[in-house]
């Protein structure tokens, strides 16, 4: 028997302490699996196994779906749903030339896995749209359980896409075969975590501390894209999702960039992180140009923007005179964006 007690002891290992919200989803999980029953050969059995869990970004889905593979589904396989789909494409590339390689697929990954855990569900591309319908239900036909995570409730999933109507069927059936919760409250953890964390600690500002930061918050590891576009350009970075893009000071802001190009960033990006600072003077004028400018877009557009170094660089960042009257109100702004203070401001707005 399931009890909530293993689940807060192991959070309380990583002095992670819940909400009234996260502590009701648990205890209705918990019941909801104590009743499940998997399938038999004798009997495909009408209890729900399967989790759909939505509610706003940074309310803390992914820290419960991890708490409870930890807890209870260790052997589960997990992943971000970008990193799912590619594992889908690339084992249907692998099955093509059969008459149904979906099936192939779905034959794999039970092999493999009889608990899925998929974090940060999302559909916006119709061929997604058409394999991940056919995927849930005959994964859910092979006794395969999926515990999702999702922004969206599943009636909001895929709105206004091309031909919605061929995926409404796979809404009905999560909508039938899930167990699905709305984890309330209006607490960002996210970026209560991101805005506690102290990046002047010994290599927290390092490629390698900032990257197994990053990977900790948003359960993925975002450095296996090095490229991203912006109008139309492609531009070098040290890491990048749909939702976060991680800058090197260094290498961007040396990079031919300008105030149209950061408009897009702040426009596509929830998130933009920078390391690799270093000190500037004169002879660095474009690069703290650029940077100066985007920081003003950022600030102005209220842009989530954590930026890494060492506190002690920021009083030498520019030792420049050209561009010091611009600099004082940069310097300014980093001190407000480097407080707990501003990204709390964003979670109120």
């Amino acid at each position: 028997m399931k009890d909530i007690k293993v689940v807060l002891e192991n959070l309380s290992i990583q002095s992670v302490t819940i909400d009234n919200a996260q502590a009701s989803f648990l205890e209705k999980f918990i019941e909801q699996d104590s009743a499940y029953k998997p399938p038999t050969f004798f009997s495909k059995n009408n209890s729900i196994g399967n989790l759909y869990l939505w509610g706003p970004v940074g309310r803390g889905k992914t820290m419960l779906l991890q708490a409870l593979q930890d807890s209870y589904f260790p052997q589960a396989g997990q992943f971000h749903f970008i990193e799912f789909m590619q594992l889908i494409h690339k084992k249907l590339s692998e099955f093509s030339g059969n008459s149904d390689p979906i099936l192939k697929v779905v034959k794999s990954l039970s092999n493999d896995f009889k608990i899925i855990f998929i974090d940060e569900f999302q559909i916006e591309d119709i061929a997604d749209a058409m394999i991940i319908g056919t995927l849930i239900e005959a994964l859910s036909q092979k006794g395969i359980r999926m515990f999702i995570s999702s922004n969206s409730h599943p009636d909001d999933l895929y709105k206004d896409g091309l031909q919605r109507a061929k995926f409404l069927q796979t809404i009905d059936f999560i909508n039938k075969n899930f167990f699905i919760h709305h984890l309330l409250g209006s607490e960002d953890y996210r970026l209560k975590e991101i805005a506690k964390f102290d990046s002047s600690a010994k290599d927290g500002n390092s490629f390698g501390g900032v990257k197994d930061f990053l990977q900790r918050t948003f359960n993925q590891d975002i450095t296996y894209t090095t490229e991203f576009l912006a109008n139309d350009r492609k531009f070098n970075c040290l890491g990048c999702s749909d939702k976060a893009l991680w800058l090197s000071f260094e290498d961007f802001f040396s990079s031919p960039c300008s105030s149209k190009d950061f408009i897009e960033i702040v426009k596509t990006f929830e998130w933009v992180f920078i390391n690799n600072f270093h000190a500037c003077n004169d002879d660095h004028l474009d690069k703290v140009r650029r940077f100066i400018s985007f920081i003003d877009i950022a600030y102005q557009e209220k842009q989530k923007l954590k930026c890494f170094y060492d506190p002690n660089l920021m009083i030498n960042l520019y030792s420049g005179d050209q561009l010091h009257h611009l600099w004082v109100r940069t310097e300014s702004r980093l001190h407000q964006i480097a407080s707990k203070k501003y990204l709390q401001n964003l979670e109120k707005n």
